[in-house]
């Protein structure tokens, strides 16, 4: 059983008779307050026990600045309104605008067939498999499996397992130990270990573009619907906007009116 799920169990268990986590003076942290906000990222005891004892830290420099008399302090209460309005704001213009804008598969076609001049590739790239591994041993033996031939369900396993990333790699983007390996000659294939300061890297390249051709629709999808989604996002919002307010009565003192106003 998860540590989380046995918090849950623990906590579904004793509704009526909480047993608190931690306490810092009349502030306690419950079962519900850890499960509630961060049970998706707290899998262990040892990630509990850290998460707790950020809190009692928290809570006991948060006591001395209000002893301190920062809760009062004008400047801070301007940056906190700032801060709530602000992600009030935030918060309805990304649900607004998720529910009135849309991208169809058309809208995307179009845009594509009529900017075909951007989607010409500038340098070289390879569309690869990427494993990133913290150890030698490891990224030799997901090479070794990666090379046997005619065991394609062993590559799909091995790509599951480890979590592969899937992506085209320009040249001149990477690091420089990995940028020579993936690009001083044509062939496709495994290529590594490459060491980087994080650890080891293995590719498979899948397949390689040459400068100065067309990137493919596929490839161009998520660019293309990234520019739109921004596109209609920015005229939404100045619609949205000047709609309230017109149906809002406003006063700005003429003293700090624009001049091209009317």
């Amino acid at each position: 059983m998860s540590f989380i799920l046995f918090l849950f169990l623990l906590f579904s268990c004793s509704k009526t008779n909480e047993t608190p986590l931690a306490r810092v003076g009349s502030s306690v942290l419950y079962e519900r307050d850890l499960i509630n906000n961060h049970g998706n990222k707290i899998k262990t005891k040892e990630k509990a026990y850290d998460f707790i004892e950020n809190w009692t830290t928290e809570q006991v420099l948060l006591k001395k600045a209000i002893d301190e008399g920062y809760l009062e302090d004008l400047r801070l209460k301007r940056e906190r309104d700032s801060f709530y309005n602000n992600l009030i704001i935030s918060s309805f213009l990304d649900n607004s605008l998720s529910v009135n804008i849309s991208i169809s598969n058309d809208e995307i076609l179009e845009y594509y067939t009529s900017s075909k001049g951007l989607f010409t590739r500038k340098e070289e790239e390879v569309f690869v498999h990427h494993f990133f591994l913290s150890e030698l041993e490891q990224a030799r033996s997901i090479k070794r499996e990666l090379l046997k031939k005619n065991n394609k369900r062993r590559t799909e396993e091995i790509n599951q397992l480890f979590n592969v990333e899937s992506k085209v790699i320009k040249k001149g983007y990477s690091i420089n130990e990995i940028d020579v390996e993936l690009f001083k000659n044509k062939k496709t294939g495994v290529i590594g270990p490459i060491r980087s300061k994080l650890g080891f890297h293995i590719f498979d390249i899948i397949k390689r573009y040459d400068k100065g051709t067309k990137v493919g629709l596929e490839l161009a999808h998520d660019e293309i619907y990234q520019r739109l989604l921004k596109r209609k996002k920015s005229k939404y919002k100045t619609k949205l906007i000047d709609s309230l307010k017109s149906e809002t009565n406003i006063f700005i003192n003429s003293k700090y009116r624009d001049e091209n106003e009317n």
